[in-house]
């Protein structure tokens, strides 16, 4: 990208995150005015009434960062219209606690407007020949639907404890942003500048937020703000996708965020086991395992946000890199990270053996 885009990225972020720090106070104070809290219960681990709409606060934070800078563009105006429904979606369920299938009522609704504006999963790469892409059609539909209702009912799975969402988020956009910047261009620039420049403001945004949301959290990001990261970061990997690239269009993000899809997926085959719904919430999350095991919550967001990293680095590494120093560069920050996440999960395991 050119060095004035850079900037523009970089103005992006900063106004996010200035105008979150100026947000989440705000929209905490209106929240416990009106009564708008989460509440604990058998199923939650907080102790005491906290504010559940930060979700307004980031998403507020995001537009303010991003529209000044973004470009007339049809897919990029179709994925900030369907993130507004869809975060319309969570601040309702936040304060009306709305049925589930009202709930994905909205996210589909959310997606079709994606389709609309031409933002769909039009094709993968044949991994079976090794070259090449096939061509989705009607598929396209069912296969766009199923990526971002999952990706953003998985970002809502996760937001268990203080700061873990926010800052996985966080690390998978730096992720996406990251290999937009150093893979070659071969997309549309200005979607792609769009992209990144709504990326940026995201990580701004959440930047700001997770000052009051790591343990011990003063405000949640409640359904809103969960709902519009995971809806976000799912349409901007689709819209993001390079058209003839050799590698499946969203491997990036799936890597990135594998350690919440490992999450999900090993919740479903457990609640499979078990002969429960697959939608009956339970405390056996890896979260949940992790605090069982004596981990603080500080400490399980800490390991999580590493073990996270790997996994962003080595997206980074699958989306084929040309540049030689940058692998070397990434190749050894991964290595590293594994092994300062290992050191980091077996000292606290022994510490709290002896305790």
């Amino acid at each position: 990208m050119k060095a004035f885009d850079i900037e523009m990225l970089f103005l992006a972020f900063v106004i996010a995150w200035l105008s979150g720090l100026f947000l989440v106070p705000l929209v905490r104070k209106v929240a416990i005015r009106l009564g708008i809290v989460d509440r604990p219960n058998r199923r939650k681990i907080h102790t005491s009434p906290t504010p559940r709409v930060g979700g307004l606060a980031i998403f507020l934070a995001s537009i303010l960062g991003a529209l000044p800078f973004l470009d007339n563009e049809r897919k990029v105006l179709g994925i900030m219209i369907a993130g507004t429904i869809i975060f319309v979606t969570g601040l309702l369920d936040d304060i009306l606690d709305l049925k589930p299938n009202i709930k994905l009522a909205g996210q589909i609704i959310a997606v079709t407007f994606l389709f609309f504006f031409q933002v769909r999963i039009d094709f993968i790469t044949d991994f079976l020949a090794g070259q090449g892409i096939i061509i989705l059609g009607f598929f396209s539909y069912p296969i766009t639907i199923l990526w971002v209702v999952g990706l953003t009912n998985t970002i809502n799975l996760i937001d268990g404890v203080d700061g873990l969402a926010g800052g996985i988020v966080f690390i998978a956009l730096a992720t996406l942003l990251a290999v937009r910047l150093i893979a070659p261009q071969t997309q549309d620039p200005l979607l792609i500048k769009n992209v990144l420049i709504i990326a940026s403001a995201m990580m701004g945004s959440l930047a700001a937020f997770l000052k009051y949301n790591v343990f011990p959290a003063k405000i949640f990001m409640g359904d809103a703000g969960a709902y519009f990261l995971g809806f976000m970061v799912a349409s901007l990997s689709i819209a993001g996708a390079a058209k003839g690239s050799i590698i499946l269009p969203l491997v990036v993000p799936i890597i990135a965020l594998g350690l919440p899809l490992l999450d999900v997926v090993f919740a479903i085959l457990r609640r499979f086991v078990n002969r429960v719904s697959i939608f009956q919430a339970d405390k056996e999350h890896l979260h949940h395992r992790m605090l069982k095991m004596g981990f603080s919550q500080a400490e399980t967001t800490r390991f999580f946000w590493m073990v996270s990293v790997c996994f962003g680095l080595l997206a980074i590494l699958s989306s084929g890199l040309t540049h030689k120093g940058a692998g070397v560069i990434v190749t050894i920050a991964f290595i590293g990270m594994i092994f300062a996440s290992a050191v980091f999960f077996l000292r606290r395991y022994h510490e709290k053996r002896k305790e």
